[in-house]
């Protein structure tokens, strides 16, 4: 089935925009990153069960689970696999991008059929089409692609925003997204390939969407990031599709705000109340 039919086709029956990024922190100084009884698996798997019933897909960024060694990569294996079985979307956070025989390598790890394999992947365009195509042409099977276009770090625009032939570039990649996406339109009028869009940017939301109105936009930065629900959906087609809304911390973590609490309590919660937020910003017919 075309990704982006499967992924638009969830977003109904579950009347939900809202994805959840499974991003287990780093211990601080101030708080650890697992909760104090918990495994790395038990935590991301009980956040993901939790959240299940409010959200479309989840997100694992890979840095987390690299970060530790063998034992954050075999959570990683336990949160996908878990995804799967509870029908959600998976999406691998990689941001990979290179060239040749390299790129073909991570398409196959993050698109294939392994351990690691997810429904779509993020990827970074920075090298042009020898990096994104090894990812694209897996669209074909089924597979999604979110290509960087303008993201949501306060520093983004040092590149995003340089003006080359009268565009930023950030635009000239969300024509090619445009271009490469072409092809691939399905039943839904949406696309497989993808683009980022950071929500801390809602006045770039309408013009990405001119250049890319087939494409189905990933919304970081709801949130912790400081993005509002109505900031996270401007990029939204005229009948609302076509737009997923990811928040990481302000879910996984949720129980810092809901004392006496379980971590995967409050997040269903928190869950709950970002899909109820999001659906009441996206069009007042869809509050529910």
């Amino acid at each position: 089935m075309n990704f982006a039919d499967r992924l638009a086709a969830e977003s109904r029956r579950k009347h939900s925009i809202a994805i959840l990024g499974v991003d287990p922190q780093l211990d601080t100084a101030s708080a650890p990153g697992v909760p104090q009884g918990y495994t790395l698996a038990r935590f991301c798997c009980e956040i993901v069960e939790a959240c299940a019933p409010e959200i479309v897909a989840i997100k694992p960024q890979l840095a987390f689970y690299e970060a530790r060694g063998i034992e954050g990569m075999r959570a990683l294996v336990e949160v996908i696999k878990l995804g799967k079985r509870l029908g959600l979307v998976t999406i691998a956070d990689a941001k990979r991008g290179d060239i040749g025989s390299t790129s073909a390598a991570y398409a196959e790890a993050y698109l294939g059929s392994g351990e690691f394999a997810c429904d779509a992947v993020t990827v970074n365009a920075y090298q042009g089409s020898d990096a994104t195509m090894p990812f694209i042409a897996r669209v074909r099977d089924g597979r999604g692609v979110f290509v960087l276009v303008r993201t949501s770090n306060p520093s983004s625009g040092e590149f995003q925003d340089v003006q080359t032939d009268g565009r930023t570039m950030w635009e000239v990649i969300a024509s090619r997204v445009n271009g490469w996406g072409g092809d691939f339109i399905g039943e839904s009028g949406l696309s497989p390939v993808g683009a980022v869009l950071g929500a801390t940017f809602p006045a770039h939301a309408r013009r990405a969407r001119e250049l890319m109105p087939h494409a189905t936009i990933l919304v970081p930065g709801y949130g912790a990031q400081g993005a509002s629900a109505a900031d996270a959906v401007v990029a939204a087609r005229s009948d609302g599709s076509g737009i997923i809304v990811n928040s990481s911390r302000a879910l996984m973590y949720a129980h810092h705000k809901y004392p006496g609490m379980k971590p995967g309590e409050a997040a269903r919660e928190a869950a709950r109340k970002m899909r109820v937020e999001l659906n009441a910003a996206l069009t007042p017919s869809r509050a529910a």
